[in-house]
């Protein structure tokens, strides 16, 4: 662990939620060395007092989805994620990331992940997972930080960006690598199934892979085929994959899109339902807005998407390729057409460009600006920005959003992307959770949602000493003033930080005093095999604490 003071402090008077899901109780907190010393009825004394008046003390939040690998190197300070809670991210999403990298893909891959993970000053400087995560630790970040295996990645050192079936020799290759990646730090294996390469995965491959993790008590997150249309039967196919091939299966960024499909969270939490009285072992992560967040090439169809960076700009100049692209979009599909569900293009917000051009602004006000169709519009943009382009996209309802909030196998996430005028979530999601959904609404007992925020994603991703507020643990903690809280990020000034925490403590250090951020940089990154003390990721259910 980084370096903490040595001054000890006692949180006096504090209304401790300690993660397991059961009520506050008022008690006093002593934090020395970096650990929770004691908690009691009775004040132990400490170099430091503060007397808490019942403000809340809870466990240390878990951002489950984020996309920060390359923004903690940047800005390791993470003053958007201290000041809403936040004291470990979980980075390698989406099965496309920045590790593991081979030599002659390296500059194709920070093409590719741009505009969801930004760049650095310089050549990715690592190959494997254990590589990025030592140069991740030299950049001293402020929250901790886990990281995922990305399928594609993996797929990428034995097919490129090839739109085909592996044979078994490499599909054996391809189980060696996650071995690999696993024994380098990654917590389980991600997949992103509407993101090349890791969209090329056949079912056989990805079973397979299910298998591997099951050998190590591992767990496998996607981002299913589809989450609008086909969203009920895209959980269905990936929990199917999950339990043939033995594994905890994880949804990312849970939702329904598209208005024609709001309600069928309904049938969503069936099949969670269903999956565990058979013993399966569900979960998943999810962001309190109506709006998704992604890079524009999202709402391309599969086929425009295929070959590297330079293939794809190019075939989007042709004519003929833009009108095949608006007829796909405007027909229903088996793939996830996001245009179409948003509905009008007033509903595809520009949030980050490589130039800063249309940022705040709609495909529909840069379509009526340039005199085009919407569809040559953003084919347009595309090509002028290099691809470098994401989006907001206005597709879910609150209904079910809540109802997703109200579950307890849930975990929350920020998906936060960053650049230009990004979603808010990135800057406001446990505000948001706290305030909407806890104070205001009461769609989830304050109790449950400190367990889906910190103890529950503890358990997920094995950390035994961590996501609870129980003596002997890491002071990852967080105080707040939940009349307080407040989310200050909106779409259209999104760099407005959250009201309400009091602290935030990272490995025992005060990371967040007041409201503002200190400048202690005491963030440890998390790597598997050590967290789990062993090759295999331990079984962890730790509904009570004694």
């Amino acid at each position: 662990m980084p370096s903490v003071s040595t001054e000890s402090i006692e949180f006096r008077n504090a209304r401790v939620l300690d993660g397991t899901g059961g009520p506050a109780y008022t008690a006093h907190v002593l934090v020395d060395d970096g650990r929770i010393e004691r908690i009691g009825d009775e004040p132990a004394g400490a170099d430091r007092t503060v007397d808490l008046d019942e403000s809340y003390l809870a466990p240390g939040f878990v951002d489950m989805h984020a996309h920060s690998e390359l923004r903690l190197i940047n800005k390791p300070a993470a003053e958007e994620k201290l000041t809403q809670g936040i004291t470990t991210e979980v980075l390698g999403q989406d099965g496309v990331s920045v590790a593991p990298v081979p030599d002659d893909l390296k500059s194709e891959w920070e093409k590719r992940i741009q505009s969801l993970d930004g760049t650095i000053d310089r050549t990715w400087p690592w190959n494997s997972v254990a590589e990025y995560l030592d140069e991740l630790d030299a950049a001293v970040p402020a929250v901790n930080a886990a990281h995922y295996a990305p399928h594609g990645n993996l797929r990428s050192h034995i097919a490129g960006f090839e739109d085909r079936a592996l044979t078994d020799e490499e599909v054996g290759d391809l189980r060696d690598r996650l071995d690999r990646a696993i024994d380098g730090g990654a917590f389980g294996m991600s997949k992103g199934m509407i993101y090349p390469p890791s969209s090329y995965g056949r079912d056989p491959e990805l079973e397979a892979l299910a298998e591997t993790l099951a050998d190590r008590d591992s767990f496998m997150i996607s981002h299913v085929w589809n989450e609008t249309d086909r969203v009920v039967e895209s959980i269905d196919r990936y929990l199917d994959i999950c339990r043939r091939g033995g594994c905890h299966a994880h949804v990312s960024h849970l939702k329904v899109g598209g208005r024609q499909n709001w309600g069928d969270s309904t049938d969503v939490l069936d099949l969670f339902d269903d999956a565990v009285d058979a013993g399966q072992r569900v979960s998943f992560d999810q962001y309190p807005y109506t709006a998704g967040s992604t890079m524009l090439t999202a709402l391309l169809p599969p086929w425009a998407r295929q070959g590297e960076t330079e293939d794809i700009i190019e075939r989007l100049r042709g004519a003929d390729v833009r009108e095949r692209i608006a007829d796909d979009i405007s027909s229903p599909g088996d793939w996830e057409n996001l245009a179409r569900a948003a509905g009008t293009w007033d509903n595809i917000l520009i949030t980050r460009t490589a130039s800063g051009d249309h940022q705040g602004e709609t495909v529909e006000e840069i379509a009526s600006e340039r005199g085009l169709d919407p569809v040559d519009a953003m084919c347009e943009l595309l090509v002028d920005e290099g691809l470098d382009v994401t989006m907001a996209d206005f597709v879910m309802s609150e209904e079910d959003i809540e109802r997703f909030l109200a579950d307890e196998r849930g975990t929350f996430c920020t998906d936060g992307i960053f650049g230009g005028k990004p979603h808010p979530r990135a800057i406001g999601t446990f505000g948001r959770i706290l305030e909407r959904y806890v104070r205001e609404r009461d769609v989830l007992p304050l109790s449950l949602m400190a367990h889906k925020a910190a103890g529950h994603p503890a358990d997920i991703l094995g950390l035994d000493d961590r996501g609870y507020v129980k003596e002997g643990y890491v002071a990852d903690l967080v105080v707040f003033d939940l009349d307080a809280v407040s989310e200050n990020a909106t779409y259209e000034d999104p760099f407005q930080f959250t009201d309400g925490f009091e602290f935030v403590l990272v490995g025992g250090a005060i990371a967040v005093r007041d409201g503002e951020t200190t400048g202690a940089r005491n963030g440890e990154i998390l790597r598997s095999t050590d967290e789990w003390g062993g090759d295999s990721r331990p079984w962890l259910d730790r509904s009570t604490i004694e």
